[in-house]
């Protein structure tokens, strides 16, 4: 998923939302599994969050999202946590999983809430060089 070409905040906070929208559905269905697929799927789950959270990132950056960094670093907490459980939940720890799952749930959810009301005072135009450098490197390959 690309930024689009001088997204408006508007239309950025929309598309987003309907993202994290996605994200969500998959999430709580990812939750409703049966205990055996929960810790099976558990990898594959935090990689849809990894890729949502890039995403997110991307277009934040095209926006100048003055919390960008910030949310980078929360962003960088979540994913270094649920990547060091994938183990222990394939093997098993089911509940340690779903611990995460719903603590990760809580987090993205006050994310959205201030995405939108930070995206609809964003300034376009002062995109990062590094994350934008990341993107192009990551698009080349």
């Amino acid at each position: 998923m690309l930024p689009f070409a001088s997204p408006t905040p508007h239309i950025a906070a929309a598309a987003l939302r309907r993202a994290r929208k996605l994200l969500f559905v998959r999430l709580h269905r990812h939750a409703s599994l049966p205990d055996g697929a929960f810790c099976e799927g558990f990898e594959a789950t935090v990689a849809a969050i990894e890729a949502e959270l890039a995403h997110e990132a991307i277009v934040m950056d095209t926006l100048a999202f003055d919390g960008l960094h910030e949310r980078l670093a929360a962003n960088a907490l979540l994913l270094a946590s649920l990547h060091r459980i994938v183990m222990q939940v394939e093997a098993g720890d089911v509940a340690l999983g779903r611990a995460a799952l719903g603590a990760a749930c809580d987090l993205l959810s006050l994310h959205r809430l201030t995405t939108d009301l930070a995206l609809v005072t964003a300034r376009p135009g002062n995109p990062s060089p590094k994350l934008g450098t990341l993107h192009r490197n990551r698009m080349r390959r």
